[in-house]
């Protein structure tokens, strides 16, 4: 195969990285119903498996300033927007010189891009408990176009390659490209699913407009609860106008994509919402509305790990360590307690205290005694604005469209 083929066969991988790096970057910023992204996964035999990867934390880069929760794929499709450019660049040069200055600059990117792709897919498999079946496709393509590199370096005549002088003079350029094609992905990405569509939250589904419309008439309808907030551990500012209560396990898997879905609502709607966090462990050792304990007390060490983190002024790193944890299938015991509070900076001999003291068993009992009052079976189970709304993972969509009509009313 001559060099012009060749090229040609980079710039379509390329551009078919590009296209699944899209679809990624749309299950990411999914909406509530069946988009392209889903079919696309299911169509390649991956189910819901894409869907699982865009939930969990490894998804994405958060809180990048000016654009909030970055996708992962976004990085991608930056990635693959670059080698398409610099293939097709490739089928337009004409000596051997400038070719063998492209080979030595894209080797050592491709080299560094299918490293990443095995960390990415040792997370996938090893953490999250799945395999994206998109995300395969991209470790592929990736492949690929080492490969056809490879077979371009041969049909030039193995010429001598130099990564640091190409690298000096290509960056530049490089980097502009790169972040072209990673602004394009981003803003198209999002105009995909702009408007009434749009679900930039989280990628839950099964609710139509008129039954959210439904269930915020419903809870405009409910009665304030005097839920009491002072002295509870929050995210957010301290003045914002809009307050979410959140009661919650550190085992349960709901209030895991629950805390993933609050994160983003406090990026997105920064100043305008808290998030006020308290314990109701599903486990009968330190939950008396509990009928059988847990093995190992392990909610009640988690619930009072993250209720002495905040005598320190620590706790959303523990929150976030604690889910973490319960994400990458880190049981909760007095050592994993222990080992997250070193990682974070906690004063470790004070945090053991703290967790043996009657005062944090008492601060945990009275978030119990007020969770019986409000009739709690379940987790988690949200207030916002002292309103309760349907227990379980909230639909995303219907938290935002219930944000925006109480701040439409402020």
């Amino acid at each position: 195969m001559n060099r012009k083929n060749l090229a040609l066969a980079g710039v379509i991988g390329g551009v078919i990285g590009l296209i699944v790096s899209f679809l990624l970057a749309i299950e990411y910023f999914g909406v509530g119903t069946e988009n392209i992204a889903n079919s696309a996964c299911s169509a390649l035999g991956g189910g819901d498996s894409c869907l699982k990867v865009a939930e969990s934390a490894y998804s994405a880069i958060p809180g990048v300033p000016f654009l909030g929760n970055v996708p992962i794929a976004l990085l991608g499709f930056g990635f693959y927007g670059l080698l398409a450019y610099s293939f097709f660049l490739v089928t337009r040069a004409k000596s051997n010189e400038e070719v063998s200055k492209f080979i030595s600059l894209l080797f050592p990117v491709l080299v560094l891009g299918l490293i990443l792709d095995l960390v990415l897919f040792g997370i996938s498999v090893g953490i999250i408990g799945t395999i994206c079946q998109l995300c395969f496709v991209t470790y592929i393509v990736t492949i690929a176009l080492l490969g056809i590199l490879f077979l371009l370096w041969k049909t030039e005549g193995k010429p001598k390659l130099n990564f640091p002088v190409a690298i000096k003079e290509g960056i530049t350029t490089l980097g502009l490209v790169y972040f072209f094609s990673f602004s394009l992905g981003y803003a198209s990405s999002k105009m995909w699913v702009s408007g009434s569509n749009s679900n930039t939250l989280a990628t839950s589904r099964g609710m139509d407009s008129k039954e959210i419309q439904s269930k915020i008439a419903v809870y405009f309808q409910e009665p304030t609860l005097g839920i009491q907030v002072a002295g509870s551990p929050f995210i957010g500012k301290k003045d914002a106008p809009i307050t979410i209560v959140k009661y919650a396990d550190y085992n349960c898997g709901h209030c895991l994509h629950t805390s993933h879905i609050l994160h983003t609502v406090l990026s997105e709607y920064d100043g305008m919402v808290r998030v006020v966090y308290k314990n109701f462990p599903l486990d009968g050792t330190c939950n008396r509305l509990m009928q059988q304990p847990r093995p190992d007390a392990s909610s009640c060490v988690a619930a009072i790990a993250a209720i002495c983190a905040d005598k320190q002024g620590k706790f959303e790193p523990m929150y976030r360590g604690l889910y973490d944890n319960l994400e990458k299938g880190v049981a909760h015991s007095g050592s994993s307690v222990v080992n997250l509070a070193n990682s974070i900076g906690l004063n470790v001999n004070s945090l053991k205290a703290c967790m043996a003291s009657k005062e944090a068993q008492n601060q945990l009992n009275s978030e119990i005694d007020e969770a019986e009052k409000l009739n709690i079976q379940s987790t988690p189970s949200l207030y916002v604005n002292d309103r309760k709304i349907e227990s379980g993972t909230p639909n995303p969509i219907f938290l935002k469209t219930l944000l925006e009509q109480i701040i439409q009313k402020m």
